[in-house]
């Protein structure tokens, strides 16, 4: 990583090990340009699914694939939760109309 950015071992590790060291938006860039990510994705708090296949690094540059799957599968996952919702608004109507 610190050759394809262009820093030493040294001061890359530095970066790595130390969550205080102030990184510039220039070398930010650098990195998330490797790693096929955005800045706003490095900076944010919330963990995020790292594709090594998307960066350019890779030799193999695809198109978006896993991140079509992904929404996909959360798409399913909602729909699953969606009817488990609606299954206990019935069970919760069918137990006030007992208590009635």
């Amino acid at each position: 990583m610190a050759k394809q950015i262009e820093l030493d071992q040294q001061s890359y590790s530095k970066i790595e090990k130390d969550n205080k060291v102030k990184v510039s938006d220039e070398l930010l860039s650098k990195i998330a340009e490797v790693l096929g990510v955005s800045i706003e994705d490095i900076k944010s708090p919330t963990p995020i699914i790292m594709n090594f296949h998307n960066s350019p690094y890779s030799g193999q540059y695809n198109s978006n694939n896993t991140n079509t799957q992904l929404i996909e599968a959360l798409r399913n996952e909602l729909q699953e939760k969606n009817e488990q919702l609606k299954e206990k608004d019935e069970q919760i109507k069918a137990l006030i109309a007992k208590l009635k």
